[in-house]
């Protein structure tokens, strides 16, 4: 995919974003048949330039992309989603290709942090699937993954573990670091492939709070 198609794409996925993000979950579906295509590719005929850059291969790419988009935030992508138990978190990462799962604690200031980076790629990376899970709610896999520190992040690839984040080991050991810096992280894995476009950098009281974070907060041992 070039650059050009790359930015409409990311203009439309934020169009279905902001609409999942203010409705129910039982609303979406009927929201997203709203999203009206003809009209929003038709601004690009506004600019004759941009229809210049949008021919017949190019549209045609954008539509497919575009369906794709719609079918990922059916099935819960473009957002990182809390589940509620470890069946859940055993379901997602079996049938899904590209998925990863955020293992945190409620209070701790590091997986606030994490949270909060990992909320800025979400909608970038449509393909991949984001969770997270209250380790509280699933101590069967947290004895079964062996995991010790937190916030501790996984990820998988058709099932199979391909990369472990343990606290900010391999983040510059530091509260501040970027989005950009976890997303090579995940690149680097394959779980995410996509480099073009933008980050939607969340402006919630949690990020607020993670960009105030203070060093000397280090990296829970949970165990």
């Amino acid at each position: 995919m070039d650059a050009a198609t790359a930015k409409v794409l990311d203009s439309y996925t934020d169009v279905l974003i902001s609409k999942a993000e203010s409705s129910s979950r039982e609303e979406r579906e009927d929201d997203n048949d709203s999203v009206d295509d003809d009209e929003f590719l038709a601004l690009l005929e506004e600019d004759s330039a941009a229809l210049d850059a949008f021919r017949e291969m190019r549209m045609q790419e954008l539509h497919s992309q575009m369906k794709a988009a719609k079918r990922f935030m059916d099935t819960g992508h473009g957002i990182l989603k809390e589940v509620a138990t470890e069946k859940e978190v055993l379901e997602i990462t079996t049938t899904t290709k590209y998925c990863v799962v955020h293992f945190f604690h409620p209070g701790f200031k590091r997986c606030e942090i994490m949270d909060s980076r990992l909320n800025a790629l979400t909608a970038k990376h449509m393909g991949t699937r984001f969770i997270s899970v209250n380790v509280d709610n699933a101590t069967f896999l947290v004895v079964r993954l062996r995991i010790q520190v937190l916030p501790c992040v996984i990820c998988f690839i058709d099932g199979k573990e391909v990369l472990r984040l343990v606290g900010f080991e391999s983040l510059a050991n530091s509260d501040h670091f970027t989005s950009d810096m976890l997303e090579s992280q995940l690149q680097k894995s394959g779980v995410i492939q996509r480099k073009l476009g933008k980050l939607r950098e969340g402006s919630s009281t949690m990020l607020h709070s993670a960009k105030e974070a203070e060093s000397e907060d280090d990296d829970v041992d949970w165990d």
